[in-house]
């Protein structure tokens, strides 16, 4: 019998989702190390009902906490291998993993790729291509950065995700108002409590690889590395962007042509190898531009609501939860997805500026014929912001269809079967 850690932040993929398939996991027990939410109850009322079902489940109050509970229980009850689908969470596990003498990268190389002014900087330094952009630390550089980039330029937070805390700027006035907002409305979402410098970057010209604009200008590729090998398991195409810059789907397998995935394989093998990262999932985001490919960040973990992540009828013949525990565990893993159909997943968000909902109501959405699966996420008198990106989505759902103009048709059309009242 073998012990498998799981280690679980509210931030995080809840567990209802990461449990069933590792359920299909022969002889392992999982112990769940978990932080639960502040502020969620839907949340940790999922908690509270799974956790405990495949294994013991440990309350943690923070990271610290969950490191020290976890040496305490691995003395009594030796643990084999540690997983997490949490990107908060990445330096416990690379500081568990090397107190385990298992092969992780180091708390250094996960600061460097989580930071994305130091990712950027080692990327330039070999040569991958990514935007131009000036990290500012204070005020006093405002100046200076515009001078350096120009504009139009996006201000965007080093620690963030899915559109949080991005503002385009058109001129050095704008620039030093939105520098003042960051100031006030800024959380750190990766990790929690520390505080973050801003890059100023060059807003990158898109073009279109695609041959429907109901496609975005990038793409993410899915890849995962054993043992210093990089697998690609597949590209993800985007569709078109919430205003300002909020991610809203994704589809995979890509119905790109096979030369432009051969190209996003290549930059994405450049950046992987450059950022030395292993043993791991990595989630590359990767703009199109008129002069080639540009890496916008590396995530040194799986896509957020990349479509796979769940065992629907999505997923084809791979099951993402349960290829990442074998590998924490040192198992041979299967890095050759094979899909049936065309996947997606879709979130849904507010207008931009903040939002007070007073209704919201999901039930229509279950008509759509591509729809797996429904997540209700808000909920009436809930605020709402466009400042917070994808932490203040609404819904996400799960889609499939054969037929992958069907299926974003039926994308599309599913924030006009959502209905919610603002305030």
């Amino acid at each position: 019998m073998k012990r498998l850690a799981l280690l679980l932040h509210h931030a995080g993929t809840a567990p209802d989702l990461i449990y069933p398939s590792l359920r299909k996991m022969e002889q392992v027990e999982t112990i769940t190390f978990f932080i639960r939410s502040p502020t969620n109850k839907s949340l940790n009322d999922i908690y509270d009902k799974v956790i405990g079902t495949i294994g013991p489940g440990i309350e943690c109050q923070n990271e610290l906490d969950m490191i020290e509970k976890f040496i305490a229980y691995h003395k009594k009850y030796k643990i084999d291998g540690v997983l997490t689908f949490a990107e908060m969470l990445l330096k416990p596990v690379s500081i568990i993993s090397k107190y385990l003498h298992i092969k992780f990268p180091s708390p250094e190389i996960i600061e460097r790729v989580q930071n994305k002014a130091k990712q950027r900087r080692r990327l330039a330094e070999q040569n991958v291509p990514i935007p131009r952009f000036f990290e500012i630390h204070d005020a006093s550089q405002l100046k200076c950065a515009a001078q350096s980039i120009g504009f139009p330029s996006l201000l965007k937070p080093n620690f963030g995700g899915g559109g949080y805390g991005i503002f385009e700027v058109h001129n050095e006035t704008e620039l030093n108002e939105k520098y003042r907002e960051e100031q006030s409305k800024y959380e750190n979402i990766i990790l929690e409590g520390e505080s973050s410098t801003f890059n100023l970057e060059e807003k990158m010209i898109g073009t279109s690889w695609h041959n429907s604009e109901l496609f975005a200008d990038y793409v993410s590729v899915e890849s995962i590395i054993k043992s210093g090998q990089i697998h690609h398991l597949t590209v993800t195409d985007r569709t078109q962007m919430y205003k300002p810059f909020r991610e809203s789907g994704f589809i995979t397998p890509s119905s790109l042509r096979g030369n432009y995935i051969q190209k996003l394989h290549e930059i994405t093998t450049a950046a992987l190898e450059a950022l030395e990262l292993d043993n791991m999932m990595t989630h590359t985001e990767i703009m199109f531009t008129p002069d080639g490919p540009k890496i916008i960040e590396v995530n040194a973990r799986p896509g957020g609501t990349t479509p796979f992540r769940i065992g629907n009828a999505s997923n084809g013949q791979y099951d993402v939860f349960f290829q990442l525990a074998k590998l924490a565990l040192g198992e041979e893993i299967d890095t050759k997805p094979y899909f049936v159909k065309y996947a997606a997943s879709k979130v849904s968000l507010c207008p931009e500026g903040e939002w007070l909902i007073k209704f919201i109501d999901f039930s229509r959405v279950n008509d759509i014929d591509s729809i797996d699966l429904v997540i209700p996420i808000a909920q009436r008198g809930q605020l709402v912001s466009s400042y917070r990106g994808i932490e203040d989505l609404l819904g996400l759902y799960y889609l499939s269809n054969e037929n992958v103009h069907a299926l974003l048709a039926d994308m599309y059309s599913i924030d006009g079967k959502l209905y919610v009242q603002y305030k």
